[in-house]
């Protein structure tokens, strides 16, 4: 009975094809975060930065003006990664890359939920 309701499911229900997903979007952001390991590195560190000095009562606007600017910097290279593989493995694709990338990235705000 479980398996003739699993073949009514679409693929993209299909707990396989979910998990498949979830495998391509990890090997993805992999591969991605390799490529991109400088530019990662960069925003964590202009942030801990300029959250350091803000900590320590010496905020600094030019700390956290860079700090935005290389988290902009990391969430385009995300926002063009999704796009690549929602194009690549179709609609499905893209909640199973925005989950992903808000339990690995939770201070990016990426995507909202309506999206």
């Amino acid at each position: 009975m479980l398996a003739r309701l699993r073949s009514r499911l679409r693929p993209s229900q299909r707990p396989e094809a979910s998990q498949d997903l979830n495998d391509r979007a990890a090997a993805a952001l992999d591969a991605h975060e390799r490529v991109h390991a400088a530019l990662f590195e960069r925003s964590a560190r202009l942030a801990g930065k300029a959250r350091r000095l803000d900590e320590a009562g010496t905020p600094s606007e030019s700390a956290q003006n860079r700090a935005d600017r290389a988290a902009e910097e990391v969430e385009a290279e995300l926002a063009a990664l999704r796009v690549t593989f929602v194009d690549d493995f179709g609609e499905g694709a893209a909640r199973a890359f925005d989950s992903l990338v808000r339990s690995r990235y939770p201070a990016f705000d990426l995507w909202s939920a309506d999206r």
